[in-house]
């Protein structure tokens, strides 16, 4: 009877738990925790994301993917492209109070491009010559050559320098001060982010007052917790039925805003020879992994940019399916027996079906494949990072941007840089420089269109497949607009009404 007694009571007391939710809250599931929100210090496409609704840059990107002023409300371009005036809004406040100002942004220059500040993202503000103060609202930016991302690069999140150095200390992160529509009041490592809105944001004030990041990488335990009203948005796997959902649960779903690849780590001899990695390219069979691992909802996967943006090569045409010409371009390169590992984040299920696809496809020809699985933080940081692997299945983010210097340019292959895979080439440096040096958008376009077409005839990585982005959120949530650059875009403006 006791026994009996105590599982009532505990149901009880989940019942009242989930009765008594804040109705000015909404709680958004992630896949995974981000490591740092500093925006100095941002690996990966969650803490992109969640560092966004705390920190702005002088500019932010629009649904169409062009730059927009954010804490800038103006800018001009002078000297052929060697200068930037930016005209800074004068209505920003920092979380704590303090009034935003030019000085900030030079701070954060300088904290950026210092050599005692370990950043990931070093580079990309471009050949930067000097910044000069003109008055508390006015930045002048003086580039010693033409930048074509000079605009787009100011997107990164500008930093408080009244707050000093303590903005370095990975503390900040626990209790940051930015300018965003929303403050961090909690962080339970492993568990959740608790944000409230920011009262003196300077566009219209969040509607909804809090939000909630909770952290859940299995997928099934996502869905229940939607299916019991204990999370209001999450993205859901095609595999996952969601019949049950649609009674309290809309879907939003937009183009692609991420690849899916095979990547190799071209600091192994293995990997080197472009044969090799094209011929194994031949042997996956990609239509058919969609069909399997997406029930068909992707696409091919022909490089590292969307479809249907200016910088896009559309003459691109796949590898076929062929794996009498894989076996023979291995033969030829007298690499008949190869045995390499995949690893992989097993907390991404759909990752984990496209490595046993692959491991089959070749095991068919006679490559031997073994799966090693990590949590997405030792992966990140302790296996790519170190360059600690042979070959890895990872989803990456479009950066709808088309200068990819930072994840193709062979100088940011070192330890810490997000060239992971190592990749190498003489004539693809040459472009991503050029490319970075020009201002003319049709010149621009040229060169970007070659960087695709031999990123993907090298097989830098093996482009793999395309994945729309699809979520779900309660209907009582309304002015959600799906856009490709996540599925916290625009939460700020997002309201409740039953």
């Amino acid at each position: 009877m006791i026994r009996k007694f105590l599982v009532l009571l505990f149901l009880f007391i989940l019942s009242c738990g989930s009765e008594t939710r804040n109705p000015d809250e909404i709680i958004i599931a992630l896949d995974s925790e981000p490591q740092r929100i500093n925006p100095l210090f941002l690996t990966d496409l969650n803490s992109h994301m969640v560092s966004n609704l705390i920190f702005r840059g002088l500019v932010s990107i629009d649904e169409s993917g062009n730059p927009k002023p954010e804490l800038a409300k103006s800018w001009s371009i002078k000297d052929g492209g060697r200068e930037i005036i930016f005209h800074l809004r004068e209505d920003v406040y920092w979380h704590d109070g303090s009034k935003f100002k030019a000085q900030d942004v030079l701070f954060t220059y300088k904290l950026l491009t210092s050599q005692d500040t370990p950043s990931p993202r070093k580079g990309v503000l471009g050949p930067v010559e000097e910044i000069r103060i003109l008055d508390n609202y006015k930045i002048a930016i003086r580039y010693t050559e033409p930048y074509g991302s000079a605009i787009e690069s100011w997107r990164i999140g500008i930093l408080p320098k009244h707050l000093g150095e303590k903005v370095l200390d990975t503390s900040f992160d626990i209790n940051p001060i930015g300018t965003g529509p929303w403050r961090l009041t909690r962080w339970q490592r492993g568990h959740s982010i608790v944000f409230e809105a920011f009262d003196k944001f300077y566009y219209d004030i969040p509607k909804i007052r809090k939000i909630i990041l909770k952290f859940i990488p299995d997928q099934t335990t996502k869905y229940l917790e939607m299916k019991a009203g204990r999370v209001d948005v999450g993205e859901l796997p095609s595999y996952v039925k969601i019949y049950e959902l649609e009674e309290k649960f809309n879907q939003y779903k937009t183009d692609s805003f991420r690849y899916v690849c095979l990547g190799f780590n071209l600091l192994n001899p293995l990997f080197q020879d472009e044969k090799i990695r094209v011929a194994i390219a031949y042997l996956i069979n990609r239509n058919e992994l969609i069909k399997a691992v997406l029930n068909g909802k992707g696409n091919l996967s022909l490089g590292p940019y969307p479809r249907g943006v200016w910088y896009y090569n559309d003459r691109i045409k796949p590898y076929p399916y062929s794996p009498k010409r894989g076996k023979e371009i291995l033969k030829e390169v007298s690499a008949e027996n190869l045995n390499f590992k995949i690893f992989i984040n097993i907390e991404n299920k759909e990752l984990l079906k496209t490595a046993q696809f692959i491991q089959q496809a070749l095991k068919d020809v006679g490559v031997q494949t073994e799966i090693r699985v990590f949590d997405w933080q030792t992966l990140r940081h302790r296996i790519l990072e170190e360059k600690n692997f042979d070959a890895v299945v990872l989803s990456r983010a479009y950066l709808w941007d088309p200068d990819i210097y930072d994840l193709w340019h062979s100088s940011k292959a070192e330890r810490g840089g997000w060239n992971l895979f190592s990749f190498k080439d003489k004539e693809v440096d040459s472009l991503l420089e050029r490319g970075r040096k020009t201002v003319d958008t049709k010149v621009r376009a040229e060169i970007y269109r070659k960087v695709h077409k031999l990123l993907y005839e090298k097989q830098a990585c093996i482009f793999l497949y395309e994945t729309p982005l699809i979520f779900y959120a309660n209907k009582k949530i309304k002015g959600i607009k799906a856009n490709p650059q996540g599925m916290l875009y625009g939460v700020e403006k997002w309201f409740l009404k039953d």
